[in-house]
Formats: C-alpha cells, sequence, structure tokens
C-alpha cells in the first residue's frame, strides 16, 4: 500500500510538473514580458519563503543543519536583487537609464551568490560563524553594490548596439567555474554530507549552471529571455526550498510524530502491562481475602479453643485451692509441720498456675470479643486485701518481702476482680525477676483524676532496649535472667489491655540492676455507677 501511495505520489508530481512548464511555454508565447514578470516574482517568493523559514527556525535548528541558516541569508539577498532585476526588465524600465544593462547587471549578481554560497556549503562551512554577523555583512555587501550599480561605478554588462561586455562574459565564465568547483567538492565529500544536501544542493548546482550557459548563449538581452533559463533557474530555486522545507519543518514534524507515535505505543503496552498487573492483584486480593478470612476463623477457633481448656483447667484449680485452705485452716484435724509445708507448696503452685490460666483465659477472651468487664465503684483497700492473701505465700515461698500499704483514697470506678488480676501480675511479674532475700512494696496514690497503685521491687530491672516492648504480647526482659523460665509473656500486655478498658494505663520506669517501678492508674469513680460491657 505504502509502494502504490508513493507512486502516486510521484506521478501527480510529474503531472504537475508537466502542466507548469506547458502553462509558462504557451505564457510566454503569448507574452514573454508577462511571463517574465510571473516566473521572476516566484523566485522572489520562493526566495522570501527560504529566508523566512531559516530565519524564524533558527533557534530550533539542529546541530548538523547550522548550514541551512546561510541559504536564509544568501536568498534574503537574491531575493532583493531579482525584485529590482524585474522591475529593470525591457518593457517595464521603472529605473531610468540604461535599463537592459542594469536588468543584466541585477541578473548576474544574484548568481555570484548562490555560486559562492553553494562552494563554501559544498566545501565545509565553519560552525563558529554567527548568522546574523553573516546577514549583517552581506546586506552591507549587497548595499555597496547596489550603489555602485546606480550610481554607473558598476562595470557595464550590456552596450545598446554592441552586446554583452566582456566583463558580463567572464562574470559567466566565474559564476559556472564556481558551480563546478562546488559540485567537485560536493562529490569528494558526498559521505560526509548529509544526504538529502548532497543530493539537493548537487541538483541546485546542475540547475544553475543550466540556466547560466542558456543565459550565456541568448544572443541578445533585448530578446525574450529564453523559457529555458528561467525554468532552470526557478528549479534550482525550487531545490534550495525543497531541503529547507525538508530539514527545518518537514524533518521536525517527523520527528514529532514518530516520537507521538512511540509514545503512544509505549503507553499502549505500559497501559496492556497495568491492566495485566492490575489483574494479577485482584486475584491476589482475592487470595489474600480468602486467606484473611481462615486466618481470622483459625485465630477465633483458637482463641475458643483456648478459653475452652483453660477454663476446664480452672475449674479443678479451684477446687484444689479450696481444699487446701481447708486443710491449712485445720478443718478436718490438726497438721503436722511437714505436712503444713507441703499443702503450702500445693497451694502456692496452685495459685501461681491460677494466674496463669487467668491471663491466657482472658486474653483468649479478649481477642474473640468475649471479654465481660463489670465497672461499679471500688474500695482499693478491699482489692489490695484479697492480692495480699493470694501473693503473700508466694512471695514468702521465694523468701522475698512483700508490703501493701493501706490506700486513703476515693473510690475508684472499675471491675473488681480485673483490679485484682492487674495488680497480681503485676506482682507476680516483680516475684519473678526478684532475687531471694529482696522487697516488693505495693501503694497507691492520687494523681490527677486516677488513682495510681504503684508496684515497685529491687530486682534486676529492664534494658532500656526492652523498656518499650515491655507490655507486648509474649515478650519478657532479658531471656538471660535467673527467674525467666515461668511465665507465658502474657501477665503484663494483659494488665495493658485491662487498664486500658477500664479508662486507665500502666507504665514503668526502670534502670538495670537497680529494679522496676510499675504504676497502673485507675479513674476515680464519679456520681454515675457504670454497668457491665463486652469488649
Amino acid at each position: 500500500m505504502q509502494f502504490v501511495n508513493k507512486i502516486k505520489n510521484e506521478a501527480y508530481k510529474i503531472i504537475a510538473v508537466v502542466l507548469g512548464v506547458m502553462m509558462f511555454y504557451n505564457l510566454n508565447l503569448f507574452n514573454p514580458l508577462l511571463f517574465h514578470t510571473v516566473i521572476e516574482f516566484i523566485c522572489v517568493f520562493i526566495s522570501l519563503g527560504i529566508a523566512a523559514i531559516t530565519f524564524h527556525t533558527n533557534k530550533i535548528s539542529q546541530e548538523d543543519d547550522f548550514w541551512l541558516n546561510f541559504f536564509g541569508v544568501t536568498y534574503f539577498n537574491v531575493a532583493i536583487f531579482d525584485f529590482l532585476h524585474t522591475l529593470a526588465y525591457q518593457g517595464i524600465g521603472i529605473p531610468p537609464g540604461n535599463s537592459a544593462n542594469l536588468a543584466v547587471q541585477l541578473w548576474i549578481i544574484p548568481r555570484y551568490f548562490e555560486s559562492i554560497t553553494f562552494l563554501l556549503i559544498a566545501h565545509g562551512l565553519p560552525k563558529s560563524l554567527h548568522i546574523r554577523n553573516v546577514l549583517l555583512l552581506t546586506l552591507s555587501f549587497s548595499a555597496g553594490i547596489l550603489v555602485l550599480v546606480f550610481t554607473g561605478f558598476f562595470p557595464a554588462f550590456y552596450l545598446p548596439g554592441a552586446g554583452f561586455t566582456l566583463p558580463k562574459i567572464i562574470s559567466e565564465y566565474i559564476i559556472i567555474i564556481l558551480l563546478f568547483s562546488a559540485i567537485f567538492f560536493l562529490l569528494k565529500r558526498r559521505l560526509q554530507l548529509d544526504s538529502e544536501l548532497y543530493r539537493q544542493l548537487l541538483l541546485a548546482c546542475l540547475a544553475t549552471i543550466s540556466a547560466e550557459i542558456f543565459f550565456f548563449l541568448s544572443s541578445s538581452a533585448n530578446a525574450a529571455v529564453s523559457l529555458l533559463v528561467h525554468l532552470c533557474k526557478l528549479v534550482s530555486y525550487y531545490f534550495i526550498y525543497d531541503i529547507v522545507i525538508r530539514k527545518r519543518l518537514l524533518g521536525p514534524y517527523e520527528t514529532i510524530k514518530d516520537l507521538y507515535q512511540n509514545m503512544e505505543r509505549k503507553v499502549a503496552t505500559r497501559t496492556r502491562e497495568l491492566e495485566a498487573a492490575n489483574l494479577r492483584l485482584r486475584e491476589g486480593q482475592k487470595i489474600l481475602t480468602q486467606l484473611n478470612q481462615k486466618l481470622s476463623e483459625t485465630n477465633r477457633l483458637k482463641s475458643e479453643f483456648m478459653a475452652t481448656v483453660t477454663h476446664e483447667l480452672k475449674t479443678p484449680l479451684t477446687s484444689i485451692v479450696a481444699f487446701c485452705e481447708l486443710l491449712l485452716d485445720e478443718t478436718a484435724g490438726p497438721l503436722t509441720e511437714e505436712q503444713r509445708e507441703n499443702l503450702m507448696d500445693i497451694n502456692v503452685g496452685a495459685q501461681q498456675l491460677m494466674i496463669l490460666i487467668s491471663d491466657i483465659l482472658d486474653m483468649a477472651k479478649y481477642e474473640a470479643g468475649n471479654l465481660r468487664l463489670s465497672l461499679e465503684k471500688v474500695d482499693l483497700n478491699d482489692v489490695l486485701q484479697i492480692v495480699w492473701r493470694t501473693m503473700a505465700p508466694i512471695a514468702a515461698q521465694h523468701r522475698i518481702s512483700l508490703e501493701i500499704k493501706k490506700a486513703e483514697l476515693p473510690l475508684v470506678l472499675g471491675d473488681p476482680e480485673r483490679l485484682r488480676q492487674m495488680i497480681v501480675n503485676l506482682i507476680s511479674n516483680s516475684i519473678k525477676f526478684t532475687e531471694e532475700g529482696g522487697n516488693i512494696w505495693v501503694w497507691a496514690t492520687k494523681e490527677g483524676n486516677y488513682a495510681a497503685v504503684h508496684v515497685k521491687d529491687t530486682g534486676a530491672g529492664i534494658s532500656p532496649e526492652f523498656l518499650p516492648h515491655i507490655f507486648e504480647k509474649f515478650r519478657q526482659g532479658d531471656g538471660s535472667l535467673k527467674r525467666q523460665r515461668n511465665g507465658t509473656g502474657l501477665g503484663l500486655a494483659l494488665v495493658k489491655t485491662l487498664a486500658e478498658l477500664q479508662g486507665g494505663n500502666v507504665s514503668v520506669k526502670s534502670e538495670l540492676g537497680k529494679g522496676a517501678q510499675f504504676t497502673l492508674k485507675i479513674p476515680f469513680a464519679q456520681d454515675s455507677v457504670g454497668g457491665e460491657g463486652i469488649v
């Protein structure tokens, strides 16, 4: 299809050229002066077009087509002389004096401009030449030549009755020699030159040479200028105009068009890639959603299982603790010292196991969303008394002194069982990290609208790197500590969770080797009494 379109375009060009030649031929036969005027003005317009395109596209020119600017400078000067030549032509004769000589002079001068420019470009122009300086120089030179021509100091090229003069003939030879020299350098440097420049400039040189030869063979300047002279001149201008159009207008347009098409192809490719990636992402999200659902279900089943197991374990442990206390109270009869010690060991072990099981059970309930809190007004001393009964035997078994001071504070708003559990967990944590012979103190103070329960020990302390993570699940302090072998890592995490659910918080201060102090804050009770809630 492209080949057929190319053949059609070439055919249209040939038809247009044939029709143009026929039109100019008939016009020359009909009125030679009109033919000359029309074709000269066409050449002037083409020259001005070359100049306008090169001047206006100078800033966007490429490094390898800087020579096009010199075509613009040359043909701007050529347009001036061609326009004056048209006005001075025999039959119009607008300037006074010998119009035939003036017309020939104004014909020869622009041919010098053309041939010299062709030669310089073919030989190679230095890139350091600035186009503005060249334009000013050539315009100044043209103005000087015009002054010489119109003042009569320029050599005569045509004399009435004598015909063409020797300066004119010599000029024709010089112009033809310059053009052949340009062709020589073009052929010599054809591999170094731009292919389009080489072809178009070679054709322009050949057309200009043909025009000069035909003009040289013309018998008289007063006779009608040969059709071939002006047609060759027009063709030469066309070749230069064509190369300028191709390089400065069509070339960038084709480049932009190619870039746009490449961009469209890249965008289309990227779009397809993004669509495929989005499809894979949606599929991955669907799979991830399914996995999350399965994981959530698994976690729920795990929490329910843990709650069930711990509940089933807690029931017989409660019985064990109750029977131990009955026996220790000697309800069933007096005990020997050995029996009392054994029962104390059983009771302490059962109490510690009850604490662990309670932590696991409550964390499982919380994760399953079934943790119940019964908020009410609570006297901290009642809670601390129960804590003392629970933790004193455990501390004594580890040979640690536990001291709990009475609180002189208003009632707090909380779940009494959860308050007991939190304080027990804090004391149990201190026991684990306090050596035999150490001390644990528990007291309460007022801090704003909160009751602050402090638990301080003389244990090993907590390393600074562990402090930010101490209330996370399954995180315990330094694993090298002696008493670290006991515990699940849920106690402090549960304290933090329960404290926040009751509107309070928990914090810690510690220095390695100097013990730790935990502070549990619970809000004071207001006039309204809280109710039961499920978290």
